[in-house]
């Protein structure tokens, strides 16, 4: 969250960024969300600062509900270091991973403590000297914003400290290989199974996933796999959901649109399992509670899921 500048003060803005961290952060706890659980391993167990350090729980929290994965994150300072790059000859914007429209990535907030100095003053307003005739200084602490970007994903620097990646002898599940070969083929979508994070994009129409041998279970690589193919059949030239606004109303409908689609094709297969359940329960309570000014879209949701689930199965 960025302030613009203004007549308040220092300690003002510390107030007004702690109150919105905590908003967040309690909004999050009241409809049981953990954002930054996700079920396939990484090459960082957490946030990870540009000096190796774990970011705080905040900041991790933060990072997390801005979107990010757990990796390292750099600042523009960092980025330079790392790639010889610089911003005064603008060689550094070569560094980042760009979107389908050319424009580099948004930059992730967190914030971290520093101290002000300034001088002491008696009460007609004159420095407070010292016995050796020196100012005498006092200070106090106060919030500072850093902007960072993702290792990776966001910007191509190298990596310091990462770690293997555990892995599992997850197979591949034949009737939900099937349905997802065989609908990804007939529509034209490319599936990716080297990213750090899952995702669907509208402007390349394809998906990216994490490979199979990093999830948690081979149930749950479906699941999430199916959740992504779900927000794929919403795109214009199929059943013209709009997945592209970002408003809260319309973001949430189409997640809980894509996980109760998931949901569905797992257990139609016989393939939901308490992991999965567990994970689309979180998931659909966490979509379902942002949508309680509107019960009736929750109806709109599952009728949607439907279409969905058959378009991807081919019964459009």
């Amino acid at each position: 969250m960025a302030y613009k500048k203004s007549n308040k003060t220092a300690r003002q803005v510390q107030a007004e960024i702690v109150k919105d961290i905590s908003d967040k952060f309690v909004a999050c706890l009241e409809k049981g969300e953990i954002p930054w659980r996700k079920p396939w391993n990484s090459s960082h167990s957490g946030y990870i600062k540009s000096d190796g350090k774990s970011y705080s729980f905040l900041n991790s929290f933060l990072l997390a509900i801005q979107g990010n994965n757990p990796s390292e994150f750099v600042t523009m300072k960092e980025i330079e270091s790392r790639t010889k790059t610089s911003v005064s000859d603008g060689s550094v914007w070569d560094c980042f991973v760009r979107d389908a429209n050319g424009k580099i990535p948004k930059s992730s907030v967190v914030y971290f403590y520093t101290r002000i100095q300034y001088t002491r003053k008696d009460a007609d307003g004159k420095p407070l000297l010292d016995d050796d005739g020196e100012e005498i200084k006092g200070s106090y602490p106060i919030i500072k914003a850093s902007h960072v970007w993702e290792v990776g994903r966001q910007v191509k620097c190298p990596l310091k400290f990462a770690k293997p990646v555990e892995t599992k002898q997850n197979n591949p599940i034949a009737a939900c290989e099937k349905i997802s070969v065989e609908y990804l083929a007939r529509e034209g979508i490319r599936l990716g199974n080297n990213g750090a994070q899952a995702y669907y994009s509208p402007s390349t129409d394809s998906i990216s996933l994490p490979p199979i041998e990093q999830f948690h279970s081979s149930e749950l690589y479906y699941g999430t796999l199916f959740h992504e193919e779900a927000h794929s059949t919403g795109h214009d030239k199929r059943l013209k959901r709009d997945v592209t606004k970002r408003g809260k109303q319309d973001y949430s409908f189409e997640e809980l649109v894509a996980e109760i689609t998931s949901c569905m094709l797992l257990h139609d297969n016989g393939y939901n399992t308490e992991a999965t359940d567990y994970d689309s329960e979180a998931y659909v309570k966490n979509w379902a509670k942002a949508l309680k000014s509107d019960p009736n879209m929750v109806e709109k949701a599952c009728r949607a899921a439907v279409k969905a689930a058959n378009y991807i199965y081919g019964n459009k």
